[in-house]
C-alpha cells in the first residue's frame, strides 16, 4: 500500500512540474510560452501612458472637387524591457486585408472598413533605433497621407472607411527581442465623408431633361378618401397636385431613371408644399449608372426645404449617371414626404 501511495505522489509531483512549464499557478491561467520565447518584445502604442493600439476614427471630407487630409500621427516604438544592445526596428504600412483583422474583430459593428491601398499612407522613416538600456525609440515615426492619397480618395465618389495598419516588420540587433503579437501593429481608422450636393440659391443651369425621357418610381403612395396621390403628380406640370408617400411607411424615396443612355446630371429643381416635407430631418441623394446599384452623392437637411417649399439642389461636380434617387434618412416620423414637381437638369 505504501509503495502505491509513493507512486501516486510521484505522479502528482511530476504533473505539477509539467504544469509549471507553461502556466503560473499563482496568477490567472494564461499561456506564457510566447512571452518566454523572448525576454523583451517591440510594439507601438498611442503614448507614454496610453497602451491602446489604435485611435478614434478620423474623418476627412470629399466635397465637390475639394478633399481634406487626415492629420499626421507621431508615434514611438517601445520595448517591454530594455535590451543589452542597440535594437533596430523595421516598420511598414500593411496593405493586405489580413493586416486589419485584429482591428475589425474587436468592433461591436463594422461599417465596412477596408485596408488602405498602397500609397494611401506613408512613414517618415521605416527604421528606428532603441538604444541599449532604453525602452523607447530615439526618434518618432510620422504616419501621414501618402503620395497616392488624393488619387485613391477621389477615385471613388462615395463614402469609405479605411484602416492604415503600421506594422513592426522586423527586429535586429539583439536576439533577446522579438515582435509583440498583440501590439506589433498599430491601427489608424479613417472615414471619408463624400458630399457632392448642396442647395443652390439661383435658378438651375443646364438642359432640362423631359419627363418623358425618364421612368419614375416611388416607395409608396398615400391614399385618402379613395384618392391615391400617385407618382404622376410629380411630373404632370401642375404644382397644385402632389405625390405623397404613405406616412405609415418608414422608408420614403422616389427615383427617376433615364429610359436609355446616361447624362451628366447637374441640378434638381424640387417643389413641395412649404412645411410638409417633415418625415425626416435629412435626405440622401444617390445616383446610378446601371439602374440597380446606387452611389451616395451626399446628405442634405430638410429644414431648408420646409422653409422654402421650392429648392434647387446642385451637384457640385456634375455626375454622369443613368438616374437619381432621393430618400429619407432615418429616423423617420409619421409626417408627410411629398413632392409637387421635380425637374432634372444635365450638362449634356
Amino acid at each position: 500500500m505504501q509503495k502505491i501511495l509513493s507512486i501516486a505522489c510521484a505522479t502528482l509531483l511530476l504533473s505539477l512540474t509539467a504544469c509549471q512549464k507553461n502556466f503560473d499557478l499563482n496568477t490567472p491561467l494564461f499561456d506564457k510560452a510566447e512571452v518566454k520565447s523572448y525576454p523583451s518584445v517591440a510594439y507601438i502604442k498611442t503614448g507614454e501612458f496610453d497602451l491602446s493600439k489604435s485611435i478614434s476614427t478620423m474623418q476627412v471630407i470629399y466635397q465637390g472637387t475639394t478633399l481634406t487630409k487626415w492629420s499626421a500621427q507621431e508615434r514611438y516604438v517601445y520595448l517591454s524591457k530594455p535590451a543589452d544592445q542597440d535594437v533596430t526596428v523595421t516598420l511598414e504600412v500593411g496593405t493586405h486585408k489580413e493586416d486589419i483583422v485584429a482591428f475589425t474583430k474587436g468592433l461591436s459593428s463594422d461599417p465596412g472598413y477596408q485596408v488602405a491601398p498602397e500609397g494611401y499612407a506613408k512613414l517618415s522613416t521605416t527604421t528606428v533605433t532603441i538604444p541599449k538600456g532604453q525602452t523607447k525609440s530615439s526618434v518618432a515615426i510620422t504616419i501621414e497621407p501618402g503620395d497616392k492619397y488624393d488619387e485613391i480618395s477621389k477615385g471613388n465618389a462615395s463614402s469609405e472607411y479605411f484602416v492604415v495598419p503600421v506594422r513592426v516588420k522586423e527586429v535586429t540587433g539583439s536576439a533577446s527581442v522579438g515582435v509583440s503579437q498583440d501590439f506589433g501593429t498599430y491601427f489608424i481608422p479613417i472615414y471619408k465623408s463624400y458630399q457632392n450636393v448642396s442647395f443652390y440659391t439661383r435658378d438651375p443651369q443646364g438642359t432640362p431633361i423631359p419627363s418623358s425621357d425618364l421612368t419614375f418610381d416611388v416607395s409608396s403612395v398615400l391614399s385618402f378618401g379613395g384618392q391615391p396621390y400617385s407618382k404622376e403628380y410629380m411630373y404632370d406640370g401642375d404644382p397644385s397636385s402632389a405625390w405623397y408617400a404613405d406616412y405609415s411607411n418608414d422608408n420614403h424615396w422616389f427615383s427617376a431613371i433615364l429610359n436609355s443612355g446616361t447624362k451628366k446630371f447637374s441640378y434638381i429643381l424640387l417643389k413641395t408644399s412649404a412645411g410638409e416635407f417633415a418625415a425626416s430631418e435629412q435626405i440622401k441623394i444617390e445616383t446610378t449608372t446601371d439602374g440597380k446599384t446606387w452611389t451616395s452623392q451626399g446628405v442634405l437637411g430638410t429644414s431648408y426645404i420646409r422653409d422654402q417649399g421650392t429648392v434647387v439642389i446642385r451637384f457640385m461636380s456634375p455626375v454622369e449617371a443613368k438616374g437619381v434617387k432621393i430618400s429619407s434618412v432615418p429616423p423617420v416620423s409619421l409626417e408627410f414626404f411629398t413632392v409637387s414637381e421635380v425637374n432634372f437638369y444635365a450638362e449634356n
